[in-house]
């Protein structure tokens, strides 16, 4: 009986991990986590990979366009 206790409390707790890795813990189990004050508050979202790009890239043109518009140093 403690085997059969020990396997399924093993499971349940692979279950929980896959769940919150692939939800995380607000979105787990239908954000039950978060009711229940658990998951961390939400914060401002970190920009994405193609919006850091975007960023990246509008700043490098910037940066030379200003440079093109200066008159020529001798």
């Amino acid at each position: 009986m403690r085997n059969a206790f020990l396997f399924l409390l093993l499971i349940t707790a692979i279950w929980v991990g896959i769940e919150v890795m692939n939800h995380g813990m607000s979105g787990a189990f239908g954000g039950a986590f978060a009711r229940v004050g658990l998951a961390p508050a939400a914060s401002a979202a970190d920009p994405s990979l193609a919006q850091r790009a975007a960023g990246t890239l509008d700043s490098a043109y910037r940066r030379s366009a200003s440079r093109a518009d200066r008159p020529a140093e001798e």
